[in-house]
């Protein structure tokens, strides 16, 4: 009888040992499916988000020269006016030269001019 319980004692712990690895077996193939889909979720977001920021870079890039290109035609239209202004400012003081000269001109001719000296007094 002690042979008949040595045996079956060897064989449940031969069973038991069989299938803790069965058990670990199955835990390590489903440990490595979940790697697998982790890592395969984890390139799927990084590639989405590597996508979204060339998105993002090139929406920026567009505004850029946008933003640049009013600049430059805000720029464009006020050198323009301050052009237009510099060449009022020249013909303003272009018109007061000639009236202040006409002034100046109408004044001297109404003064009578100097009293006519008498030559033998000097």
């Amino acid at each position: 009888m002690l042979e008949v319980a040595a045996v079956t004692a060897e064989t449940l712990v031969s069973d038991a040992e069989h299938e803790a690895a069965a058990l670990v077996k199955d835990a390590q193939e489903k440990a490595d499916a979940i790697l697998r889909a982790s890592r395969t979720e984890s390139d799927r977001v990084a590639g989405a988000l590597a996508r979204t920021k060339q998105e993002q870079t090139a929406e920026l890039e567009r505004e850029r020269v946008t933003t640049l290109g009013d600049l430059n035609e805000k720029k464009a239209a006020i050198e323009s006016q301050i052009t237009q202004l510099r060449e009022m400012e020249s013909l303003h003081r272009d018109q007061l030269r000639r009236a202040l000269t006409e002034q100046l001109t109408r004044l001297d001719s109404s003064l009578p001019g100097p009293p006519d000296r008498d030559p033998t007094q000097r």
